[in-house]
């Protein structure tokens, strides 16, 4: 069902030269700009902290470097081939392992499941999104190592959403946490329990997060003793590290270093196919942006193939949509905003934006002006955000820059963060495409809007909502895959976001580091059971 990334986009492997530096034997030592701002998935979504998931909890199953499913605390993925879905496409059953412990030494059971479901339908709980779980309507566990859940209606995300990692979800501990009427403010949300390879140590904010082997791990103890995660909000220091082996590995390169990555002596560089696609969404909050003439403008004042070419020196290919050309949803025949300076001038005229004396357009006394927001310290992010000002400014756009903390950038409506609470103008971040494109659903429908779901556009239109309810309604691949091609198409002529490239991400790690298999979907840290550091 799934299709392997490497297939449709190269991969690259550069084993600099150079005497490999300092390693700490059974330590991986990496690093990163973003800081958590919980412990507890359920509470945020930032990618580096749902790439930490992985180390505490576990999922059902989870998805390798060919995407093929895991089986982790399922045994198998439902079907209708082994009785795991039910005739009518209702009801799913899962078998759970036998065994596994919490790392407290409690068993896990069908009822931890239950629970986390519960959990995150609790409207007191201050989830970011409930996509496809609100699908469900009931759990239950008829014994302890059996979990069913009883649809409302056919969803066909299910299999890709529930306790996996593209629904970005594990399983909960019921017995931690259970007798609290809400989890937003617990002890476990700074120190968690899983079922996973690694025991959480400690988070030192600011500086560092640690992990150590978990001794009962169902598969054996995991090969590496501690894991380091250092938090340095700048990618020039990240890179100063790298050079004097202060650091292992870094699992998220900026493409806007990549010349001086590619010549680090003593590291090997991984450029790999990945579903991240980075885009610039606009508030809809902000009246400017409800003339879809101005924002098809802005999209065709934008040189994505020269910001690609200069900034991530061409580590990165133009996307015109948000599925990857090697998804089995992915429709080419979409509308393409190359870059054209006269139609982005001809579309700001149309729509009554004249130049000004100043050179910047005016209507009605009010400039064509706005913030261009991103996260600080972020070179890539800030670099291309400097190529777009640019080039709003030479169609009579006056952009102004306004960065923010990666807390805050992406912290919960809950907490005020500026994406989910829609507090930008047009705003430069990436979102890591799911492996089943329903992940997209939260993100572009109407009833997606915070704090219901990610559509942090506040956009909304009424055929984008049909079309996503048509293809969640079925579990037939070319049912579905028509429904995707309107939603490409129509994110494409409305433009609500423009996108800029799918990533190849770049991977550098110390040669010492061994097992690291990376993967295009949701997270490489799937195996790090398996990692070695000698």
């Amino acid at each position: 069902m799934w299709l392997s990334a490497c297939s449709k986009i190269s991969t690259e492997v550069i084993q600099n030269g150079g005497p490999v530096g300092h390693t700490i034997p059974g330590t991986l030592r990496y690093a990163d700009i973003s800081e958590p701002t919980s412990l507890n998935p359920l509470l945020r979504l930032e990618a580096t902290s749902t790439d930490m998931d992985h180390f505490v909890f576990g999922f059902f199953y989870n998805l390798d470097d060919k995407e093929h499913f895991v089986p982790e605390l399922a045994l198998e993925v439902p079907s209708y081939q082994n009785g795991g879905i039910s005739k009518d496409g209702l009801t799913l059953t899962y078998h759970l392992r036998k065994g596994v412990k919490w790392q407290d030494g409690a068993p896990f059971t069908a009822h931890d499941a239950v629970f986390t479901v519960h959990a995150i339908m609790n409207p007191a709980n201050n989830l970011q999104s409930r996509a496809g779980w609100d699908e469900i309507a009931t759990v239950e566990a008829p014994d302890d190592y059996t979990f069913v859940v009883h649809l409302k209606k056919i969803y066909a995300g299910a299999l890709t959403t529930f306790f996996a990692p593209p629904g970005e979800y594990p399983v909960l501990p019921a017995h931690l946490l259970e007798k609290y009427p809400n989890i937003n403010q617990v002890p476990f949300n700074t120190h968690p329990v899983g079922t996973g390879p690694f025991t959480f140590v400690k988070w030192v904010h600011g500086d560092h997060i640690e992990w150590a082997a978990n001794p009962n791990y169902w598969r054996g103890a995991p090969k590496l003793k501690r894991i380091i995660y250092k938090i340095v909000p700048e990618d020039q220091t990240i890179l100063t590290q790298l050079k004097t082996h202060e650091i292992d590995a870094w699992f998220r390169a900026p493409s806007a270093l990549y010349p001086q990555l590619k010549v680090l002596p003593g590291y090997r560089i991984q450029l790999e196919p990945s579903n991240l696609f980075a885009h610039i969404d606009f508030s809809f909050k902000n009246p400017i942006f409800n003339d879809k003439r101005v924002r098809q403008a802005i999209n065709y004042a934008i040189d994505k193939k020269k910001i690609i070419h200069d900034v991530t020196h061409d580590v990165h290919v133009p996307a015109y949509s948000d599925q990857p050309s090697f998804s089995w949803a992915y429709e080419p025949d979409v509308m393409h905003y190359d870059y054209n300076p006269d139609k982005a001038k001809q579309l700001l005229d149309d729509a009554g934006w004249k130049v000004g004396p100043d050179g910047i357009r005016i209507k009605d006394g009010q400039r064509l002006a706005f913030t261009l927001s991103t996260v600080a310290g972020g070179s890539t992010g800030i670099q291309a955000e400097t190529f777009t000002q640019r080039m709003l400014h030479d169609v009579g756009i006056d952009a102004s820059v306004k960065n923010y903390p990666t807390a805050l950038f992406f912290a919960g409506y809950q907490q005020g963060g500026i994406l989910q609470t829609g507090k930008y103008d047009m705003a430069f971040f990436s979102w890591v495409a799911g492996v089943d494109p329903s992940d997209d659903e939260l993100v572009y429908a109407c009833y997606g809007i915070p704090p219901k779901g990610q559509n942090s556009m506040y956009w909304c239109d009424p055929r984008m909502d049909a079309a996503q309810r048509g293809a969640l309604s079925t579990y037939d691949i070319p049912t579905r895959k028509k429904y995707y091609s309107i939603i490409q198409k129509l994110l494409a002529s409305e433009s609500p976001t423009v996108f800029s490239w799918f990533a190849r991400q770049i991977y550098v790690t110390n040669p010492n580091f061994k097992n690291f298999k990376p993967a295009p979907a949701v997270t490489s840290n799937w195996n790090s059971w398996e990692w070695e550091m000698q």
